[in-house]
């Protein structure tokens, strides 16, 4: 479900009468919070939250009557009341298909809103429940979507990223609204009265998702070996140790950016087309990011980090200690 959909289902839960029933689903919990917060602030606006806002707990002592007696209670006030089942992927088939001929009889009864991670459209008593509620499905925005999504996260705290800022920052933290929403409020406070959000304050500031670290880490690392930034690399190496990432996994990407510094420094004519041919790289884009930065080292350097690799990869084969051992090639590479 679009984010204009999203937005229009929490208008008219604020604005216009409640369903009796909804089915809200989907892996994005940041989206499901966002609904359950709307349902309580229409509850809190017209009415008497403790009251008028009851949350069920899923036991085993719990049946579907429990849940329709509470559906039947009146509200406090004139104000609606809301019934809230969190975790209801955890109530069996049997359960859910005598709620739903309880509601179905009874068509008066205040608002249940039950949340589901995942939704099963094949059962028998899920397709009783859409036809007789609301389905609210929330899955986060991808590509160009997730993008906009931080921008106007950022406007609306009159703050700005530029999209290639905005795609180094999802680079770090993946797709998770929540990781995002929480990374962006460091920044927002980190920068201050500053409007505009830099790449140097995402790599200050912004922590690399567990998931992200696979896709993205490794390759901040070399970047930031190529920039010769000592503080930068250390912190991202001690991520990628953090979260277990193999040494000798490191090493041949390291390496790798360490001949496409030299390739950018004796290429000569050549064009960088066909000097990443020659390279066995697949694209020039690698060497084309090589190019900003190989003033940074002279070839003598350069071959020296080549030899710290291979010292590297001996000792770390023989049980050294892997954080002092890639510490020490990344100080040696970056000094």
């Amino acid at each position: 479900m679009g984010g204009n959909i999203l937005n229009k289902i929490k208008q008219s839960i604020l604005t216009q009468s409640l369903a009796q029933l909804y089915i809200i689903h989907g892996e994005e919990q940041y989206l499901q919070q966002e609904i359950y917060t709307a349902l309580q602030q229409r509850v809190e606006q017209d009415g008497i939250l403790d009251w008028n806002w009851v949350n069920i707990t899923i036991d085993k002592e719990l049946q579907p009557a429990d849940v329709m007696r509470e559906l039947q209670i009146s509200p406090w006030g004139s104000g609606p009341k809301v019934v809230a089942i969190k975790n209801a992927d955890q109530l069996n088939s049997e359960f859910l298909g005598k709620l739903a001929q309880g509601i179905a009889r009874t068509p008066e009864t205040n608002t249940l809103a039950m949340f589901f991670t995942k939704l099963d459209k094949r059962l028998k008593p899920i397709k009783e429940l859409l036809k007789l509620g609301v389905e609210v499905e929330c899955q986060g925005p991808k590509g160009e979507h997730l993008a906009r999504w931080v921008q106007d996260y950022l406007l609306l705290k009159n703050k700005k990223m530029s999209p290639p800022v905005v795609q180094r920052f999802l680079a770090k933290v993946g797709s998770n609204l929540n990781l995002i929403a929480n990374e962006l409020d460091k920044l927002i406070l980190y920068t201050g009265d500053e409007p505009l959000i830099t790449e140097a304050d995402v790599l200050t500031i912004t922590s690399t998702a567990p998931e992200q670290l696979e896709h993205g880490g490794i390759f901040d690392l070399t970047e930031a070996i190529a920039a010769k930034n000592i503080k930068q690399a250390l912190s991202i190496l001690t991520e990628l140790l953090d979260a277990k990432e193999p040494p000798l996994r490191m090493l041949p990407l390291i390496e790798r950016q360490l001949r496409l510094l030299i390739a950018a420094k004796t290429r000569g004519q050549t064009s960088i087309a066909a000097a990443a041919q020659v390279m066995g790289e697949n694209r020039d884009y690698a060497l084309k990011q090589a190019e900003k930065y190989k003033h940074n080292f002279s070839l003598e350097q350069l071959y020296f980090g080549l030899e710290q690799i291979l010292t590297a990869d001996s000792e770390l084969k023989y049980g050294a200690d892997p954080y002092q051992t890639m510490e020490q090639l990344v100080i040696s590479i970056c000094l």
